[in-house]
């Protein structure tokens, strides 16, 4: 390391004051401090005791700045930057969930108005007890704002206004009214023949992929691939965060794809036969046949959502590990990811065939659509 020199203020030409020193890198650096020499003088000592310390007087200074502007800015103002760098990139559904998180923070100013520097866990923690307690909101609807403002203050983390996130590592509430999804194969069966051909393929689909509402009914042909030898495929998602994944399918779920798609070679893979186009929502179809049928989860009708833990519950029924649910379903848990990542897609693919088969004759079906889609 380089001998340490003293940092010496100068005066320059136009009347302001830069600092002259020797970073612990050996390299020789003017850092401008303004027009105040008092304010000089203070860094100058800052300085000299980054220096001392062996730390960059410039990383450090920049460090303090961005606390210091982390200290003014807060949730409510941040909010704007958030969505426009990170919440454009998720689904509607998750910039809808976002916004409503948001709109709830915002009915507690102590929190929506505290500056993100200030922010601490029993600050967050506080303020679900009072959502629980106050509102009467559920266990799981307190630690979604949680996660909200934890991902929110992750984002801030990024662009510099905080040295780290302090949510990291931070406990949600127990939650004990976690929905137990359970659907027999004969119900799933009756629920599929008394929707119509197209509606039935996206549900029977989503049971065979586990894959979420929003990503089956934007997925174009492009994104399939079967596979040549194998009765098998995959399709490639833009998962949470905006980033591309792949995903395996077994045959049965290869099956009901190329029922859907026909001899088609393009466009969306799930065609709403009254418009010609991709379904924009099918939650009434469903929830109407649902309800008809009288399928509940507990004291609640069936959820579409649900129909990603009947993929779960079915293959976890026929003894496929924890690890490999987790990779099938595209989850990012930061304890389990190292474990279920090594995973073999190939592999996975295979797990795929202990599913049961829903439908057994699909024929005309798959010869109708084969005829629409020409």
């Amino acid at each position: 390391m380089a001998k340490i020199k003293t940092v010496r203020i100068i005066k320059t030409k136009y009347g302001t004051f830069s600092l002259h020193y020797t970073n612990p890198d050996g390299r020789r650096r003017r850092l401008s401090v303004g027009p105040d020499y008092q304010q000089a003088l203070r860094i100058s000592i800052k300085s000299t005791d980054y220096l001392l310390e062996g730390r960059n007087p410039e990383q450090e200074i920049l460090k303090s700045t961005q606390r210091e502007k982390a200290q003014s800015v807060t949730i409510r103002e941040f909010y704007p930057t958030f969505m426009e760098v990170h919440g454009k990139l998720q689904s509607p559904a998750m910039q809808k969930r976002y916004e409503v998180c948001f709109k709830n923070i915002c009915r507690c100013p102590q929190l929506v108005d505290c500056p993100l520097g200030s922010i601490t866990k029993p600050i967050v923690h506080d303020y679900m007890l009072l959502r629980v307690r106050q509102d009467g909101i559920s266990s799981a609807t307190a630690n979604r704002e949680a996660a909200f403002i934890r991902v929110m203050l992750s984002i801030a983390a990024q662009r510099g206004l905080l040295e780290q996130n302090p949510l990291q590592g931070f406990k949600l509430l127990k939650e004990s009214d976690k929905r137990d999804v359970y659907l027999s194969v004969q119900e799933a069966e009756a629920l599929i023949n008394e929707l119509t051909s197209s509606m039935a393929d996206i549900v029977e689909f989503a049971i065979y992929s586990g894959i979420r509402r929003e990503n089956i009914l934007s997925l174009v042909i492009k994104q399939v691939r079967f596979h040549d030898l194998k009765p098998t495929g995959q399709v490639q998602l833009k998962v949470k965060g905006g980033r591309w994944e792949t995903f395996p399918l077994g045959s049965q779920a290869v099956k009901v794809l190329k029922q859907a798609i026909g001899n088609r070679c393009e466009g969306f893979v799930f065609i709403n036969p009254d418009t010609g186009t991709r379904y924009n929502s099918i939650s009434k179809s469903f929830f109407r046949t649902v309800r008809k049928l009288g399928l509940k989860v507990g004291d609640t009708y069936l959820r579409f959502h649900d129909l990603r833990h009947v993929f779960c519950t079915w293959l976890s029924d026929e003894g496929v590990s924890r690890d490999a649910l987790q990779m099938l379903l595209g989850h990012r848990d930061r304890a389990t990811t190292d474990r279920y990542t090594t995973l073999n897609p190939l592999t996975a693919g295979k797990l795929l065939e202990k599913l049961p088969e829903i439908r057994s004759n699909n024929t005309e079906n798959m010869a109708r659509i084969g005829k629409v889609g020409s």
